[in-house]
């Protein structure tokens, strides 16, 4: 038995992905100054956006948490019917270009990258082909923590399925070394592996993808383990590409890997892609502690927090954990 329990990290990376999405969601685009004009010198600590459904207040996330619930889902299910990696991705496609059409609460500004292959799906290009060769946006690598909650019994199809899952709208090199990683991570933090294992996994899944990806992540682990000031790395690292994503997640995990509370909220501290930074800080120390180490008052506040929470405990146990 996993220490949390299995189901616990998942419940932890899922509902602390969504709201490191939604904490970020308000400050994204904004610089350092002007979120500490609005917050004071701590900046933010708690969400700033509130919306109203069906009487219902709630803070509400991305697109980034709608594509990867759209993926967890469909990998559910996929697993479930015994496919193959094509189906399964055909399956993907599937769910990307209905949420393209009709997306689960409305847009929330999703990428021109992710818009434009969900219609070159809609198309009938096929899965492999539909992504831009130098679609290298952070879009893919926020969904592809799923493939290390699903398959983390099997480290190389968790990092399969990322980078082929990543073709469906990024294809450039970057995008999938990011996805590599970000499965492998997510992975090993669900089995409650050594944080030096998981960082060195990580920047080795990076590598088979693109060297300058794990060259970046390489420089980001020692920084954090250096004491670099978050400013000084955030300032360089913006996350509107995959490659400064993965990276800006990878300092995150090595500076704050069991304090959930801390990572979310220096995620969505950040002068760049802030939403998508604390996506990834969320779904990597969530897997590694639970969602024990979510607060109860983001995990009450979030939108749609019973339905997520209910969909991270359909994901199966793995053999040693069951």
């Amino acid at each position: 038995m996993l220490t949390p329990p299995f189901d616990a990290r998942c419940q932890g990376a899922v509902l602390a992905a969504a709201v490191g999405d939604a904490l970020g969601h308000p400050v994204e685009f904004a610089s350092m100054a002007d979120i500490r004009a609005r917050f004071g010198p701590a900046g933010l600590t708690d969400y700033a956006l509130f919306w109203t459904r069906d009487g219902e207040r709630f803070a509400p996330y991305t697109d980034d948490t709608q594509m990867a619930e759209a993926v967890l889902v469909s990998l559910l299910a996929s697993r479930a019917a015994g496919e193959d990696l094509d189906a399964a991705m055909q399956r993907i496609a599937r769910a990307f270009v209905a949420w393209a059409q009709d997306p689960q609460g409305g847009h929330r500004a999703p990428g021109n990258a992710c818009l434009a292959g969900c219609r070159a799906l809609a198309r009938g290009v096929p899965w492999a082909e539909a992504g831009g060769a130098t679609a290298g946006g952070c879009g893919s690598v926020m969904r592809a923590y799923p493939f290390g909650l699903v398959f983390v019994d099997d480290l190389a199809r968790a990092e399969a399925w990322a980078v082929a899952h990543s073709r469906l709208t990024h294809n450039d090199p970057i995008a999938l070394a990011a996805c590599a990683a970000m499965a492998v991570g997510t992975a090993l933090c669900a089995q409650g592996a050594p944080l030096g294992d998981t960082l060195d996994a990580m920047i080795a899944a990076a590598q088979r993808h693109d060297p300058k990806v794990a060259q970046m992540m390489i420089r980001a682990r020692q920084e954090a383990e250096g004491g670099v000031a978050a400013d000084t790395v955030f300032d360089r690292l913006r996350a509107w590409a995959a490659h400064e994503a993965i990276a800006a997640a990878v300092f995150l995990l090595a500076r704050h890997p069991d304090d959930l509370s801390a990572a979310l909220l220096a995620g969505a501290n950040t002068p760049g892609d802030s939403d998508s930074i604390a996506t990834l800080a969320g779904a990597l120390v969530g897997a590694r502690v639970g969602v024990a180490g979510l607060p109860a008052r983001w995990r009450e506040g979030l939108e749609r927090a019973a339905a997520l929470d209910a969909l991270a405990r359909q994901i199966p146990n793995p053999p040693q954990a069951a």
